[in-house]
């Protein structure tokens, strides 16, 4: 199943190439989990960055747990600062 993957600010840079401005379509299995969608995206270790599943925020902590489906959005953001 194809899931469409969107990143925000500085993270477009990592999507693969042929991408669109800031998504892309990531082939995986059927009920992959949210750890290992994220994995075939090359952003760098230890890069934040944060994780919304259906407008839900995701902590590391259960990106193994979540499983996606075809219907599901995914979108990476970088941290909000302030001042």
């Amino acid at each position: 199943m194809k899931i469409s993957i969107t990143l925000f600010g500085g993270l477009r840079q990592y999507l693969p190439a042929g991408s669109g401005y800031n998504n892309c379509d990531i082939e995986v299995d059927e009920g992959v989990s949210l750890q290992t969608l994220l994995a075939k995206i090359p952003i760098p270790d230890g890069k934040p960055f944060l994780v919304m599943h259906n407008d839900t925020r995701i902590t590391p902590e259960q990106y193994a747990e979540l499983n996606i489906a075809s219907d599901d959005q995914v979108v990476l953001l970088p941290p909000i600062k302030g001042g």
